[in-house]
């Protein structure tokens, strides 16, 4: 292998797919990137076995071949380099030569042969996407997808495609965040499936500047086309939660509420929130929304925001980290805020947003 290629646009694609190569190092090769030449251009791939990355970015190429070498380590040598072509080419017992300027590099590799063999990325152009549309809906649900292993189903978010719109789904058992918008995807498609949580992650890198996403299914894989990107993911196997009836929650106590003025006051009251249960008190009643928090050891904070409401008074308790990860991705000026009791959950979404449907549902904490 022999070729150069531009050190910016090789470095974007590095960081990509040293995001997806593996760094435990149980299996050695799978930190690696695979680098292999074809017309006009250099592809790179990267799997850890669950997902699985190709791209590519343009180059001369002078003599095709390939290597694989580590992921992490090659991005971090490519982005030091100064702004000027990069000479790359492969010497024998499986070496990386690489000069940029007055820079040389001799990398150690490892044969394509130990290469887990990539998944078929080819069918995967089922369902059209907007990407900002499905970068926004990612961006207000992922906060909520829980990480504990052992609760597969749950680590990442249910798709739900119709009549052209696209919804996404995550919950990690204490809070849920739902998100729709129209006109979205293929007026045509259909599907439900689950995302695993670091293929939704991994998926938000892809997008950055693309204006499209194809998206199709396999039995055992998740397809991704974007751009000259496509991504393999395997499927999940398990029931995500019914969650219609949870997004239907309406509480009979109404409130608007400043966006900036609501994440501010939570923010000052979580400083003195018991560490290990982020709880907040929340106290909703004529004028006023009151938030406080207590701690045995750090001691008390409280503060009032000035609210039109005349109804009952409720008071419900809270995680406020939850509610401030709703807030930072809910967008908007004004957030409705809808209680009903104690034992309740407490419902926040958008006011005044006609482009998007995003509920959050968070579970009572006893106070």
């Amino acid at each position: 292998m022999d070729l150069v290629v531009d050190r910016s646009e090789f470095a974007k694609e590095l960081y990509l797919v040293q995001g997806i190569a593996e760094r435990r190092n149980a299996i050695p090769i799978l930190s690696n990137v695979l680098l292999e030449t074809s017309a006009g251009k250099i592809e790179l791939s990267a799997t850890d076995l669950d997902l699985s990355l190709r791209t590519s970015a343009n180059a001369q190429v002078s003599e095709p071949g390939c290597i694989t070498v580590n992921a992490k380590k090659l991005y971090e040598i490519v982005r030091s380099l100064p702004d000027s072509d990069v000479h790359m080419k492969v010497v024998e017992d499986s070496w990386l030569i690489l000069h940029c300027a007055q820079a040389r590099f001799k990398i150690a590799g490892i044969s394509r042969d130990n290469f887990p063999v990539m998944p078929d990325m080819t069918q995967c152009g089922e369902i059209r996407f907007v990407a900002e549309s499905l970068n926004d809906l990612i961006n207000r649900t992922l906060f909520a997808m829980t990480a504990e292993d052992h609760r597969y189903f749950l680590s990442g978010a249910l798709l739900v495609v119709e009549n052209g719109s696209a919804a996404l789904v995550a919950t990690d058992g204490h809070r849920l965040s739902y998100a729709r918008r129209d006109a979205s995807c293929s007026e045509e498609a259909k599907k439900r499936t689950l995302l695993p949580r670091k293929a939704v992650q991994e998926l938000v890198r892809l997008m950055d500047g693309e204006s499209e996403v194809f998206f199709g299914q396999t039995e055992q894989h998740l397809l991704f086309k974007v751009g000259r990107r496509s991504m393999a993911s395997k499927t999940v196997e398990g029931q995500f939660p019914a969650f219609e009836s949870v997004v239907a929650t309406k509480g009979d106590k109404i409130v608007e509420v400043e966006r900036e003025r609501l994440i501010g006051a939570l923010k000052r009251v979580c400083l003195l929130s018991s560490e290990r249960t982020r709880a907040v008190r929340v106290a909703l009643e004529n004028g006023r929304l009151i938030f406080s928090a207590t701690s045995p050891d750090l001691g008390e904070a409280r503060e009032e925001v000035e609210v039109e409401y005349e109804g009952g008074e409720v008071v419900v308790g809270f995680n406020g980290q939850y509610l401030i990860d709703f807030l930072g991705s809910s967008g908007g000026e004004r957030i409705c805020i809808e209680l009903k009791n104690a034992e309740s959950q407490g419902v926040f979404r958008p006011a005044g947003d006609k482009t998007v449907d995003h509920r959050y549902v968070v579970m009572p904490m006893r106070l």
